[in-house]
């Protein structure tokens, strides 16, 4: 089912006393479409990314939008499942769309990576990590992939935790981006001299985690190599602190974006801290523009506490929010260099703005993106740890 949540305001509702305004209202607008979980386990993380998404759309508008159109966004919920956003990346194309944000896991996009490229149109996604999935010409992702990452990642993790010997696994193998870095985190490990005592397997959403957090405390292990989602995380993290298992966990990107440095505060106090992630930015610091990054995060921020239900979530994790505000921008660039307008036959502007998207090798918007030929996002990795005294994440440096 189509969910429409919001139209964002085109240029007749801006200041009058902007520049462009008056050419934006005389082209019709262009239409984006942000399919996301707006539902079920991770609806807030699809909530959250529409927000660093409306406040691209709403400065780009009020700069006289993309060669004098407005941008409209319309919301699909996809359910974090993949056979609806097949059917989403469909209801895109027949509705007009000139691009499609979204959609959000790596199942999802391995399995609508063939239909992007059926349908021509192009597609930006924000966070699947699965290395190698192929979606060119028309699918691109930001986010860094697994393979990019973890190597990067793991070896801060060691600097930070130079005693670790040896470790076990945890992954979701439910979704794509969990079993992939099952197989990655044992390669790295045994590249990195690792003793592996022992893998653990699980399914997203899965409501008892006492057997996981068991096998954990009997495999003894220095540190926890993971690939778990936030929702899945809070419920393991109850389950060690009645175990007393306080071993580091270092997940892969699964577990940066959401509500969980938050929520897993309030649940365990300070045994939060034994939680790690990988990432390129937190609510402090970012590998882009410093300037640029703290202003996109005091408008973030703001337009969370306007929201009755996300309000509660305090303070906000910012985490890869600031790709959904990137997304628009390249879309708005790129396809203001190739010179669309609402005006043009959507097909030719879809085969432009693919065209004009491919073109980029590096990008700067509120983060710094490399892109490979295969249309992967490279971003520099850091460490994050759950901050129990501010219940953010915060970049883990060596001591």
């Amino acid at each position: 089912m189509k969910l429409v949540l919001s139209t964002l305001a085109l240029a007749a509702g801006l200041s009058l006393g902007l520049a462009g305004s008056a050419l934006a209202q005389a082209k019709p607008p262009i239409k984006l479409v942000h399919t996301a979980p707006l539902s079920g386990q991770l609806a807030s993380v699809g909530k959250l990314q529409g927000i660093a998404i409306d406040l691209a759309v709403e400065d780009i508008n009020q700069a006289g939008g993309i060669n004098g159109s407005p941008i409209e966004i319309v919301r699909f919920d996809d359910q974090l499942r993949p056979d609806q956003a097949v059917l989403r990346v469909r209801e895109a194309q027949q509705s007009g769309a000139l691009a499609v944000l979204g959609p959000m896991s790596s199942t999802q996009w391995e399995t609508v990576a063939g239909t992007l490229n059926q349908l021509k149109i192009p597609a930006i996604n924000m966070n699947s990590n699965k290395p190698g999935i192929q979606a060119r010409p028309y699918g691109t992702r930001l986010n860094t992939p697994d393979d990019v990452a973890m190597p990067e990642g793991l070896a801060q993790f060691l600097k930070i935790y130079p005693r670790t010997k040896k470790v076990a696994i945890l992954a979701d193998v439910r979704e794509a981006a969990g079993k992939s870095a099952l197989a990655e985190w044992a390669r790295l490990a045994k590249a990195s001299g690792l003793e592996v005592v022992g893998s653990i397997e699980f399914n997203s959403g899965q409501t008892d985690f006492s057997p996981v957090a068991i096998k954990m405390k009997d495999l003894k292990p220095d540190a926890v190599l993971a690939a778990i989602q936030s929702g899945d995380a809070l419920k393991l993290a109850r389950e060690l602190q009645i175990q007393a298992v306080t071993m580091p966990i270092f997940s892969n990107m699964l577990l940066w974006p959401g509500v969980f440095p938050q929520t897993v505060v309030k649940s365990v106090g300070a045994q939060a801290g034994q939680w790690h992630v990988l990432g390129s930015s937190s609510n402090d610091e970012s590998t882009g523009d410093a300037a640029r990054y703290r202003k996109f995060v005091e408008r973030y921020v703001a337009a969370i506490a306007r929201d009755s239900v996300l309000a509660q979530f305090q303070p906000p994790n910012v985490a890869n929010a600031s790709l959904g505000y990137d997304a628009v921008l390249l879309v708005a660039e790129a396809a203001r260099k190739q010179g669309i307008d609402g005006g043009m036959p959507v097909a030719a502007a879809r085969d432009r703005l693919r065209d004009g998207i491919n073109g980029y090798t590096d990008f700067s918007g509120v983060n710094k993106i490399h892109f490979s030929a295969q249309g992967d996002g490279a971003i520099r990795i850091g460490v994050l740890q759950v901050d129990p005294a501010s219940s953010t994440w915060k970049f883990a440096r060596p001591r």
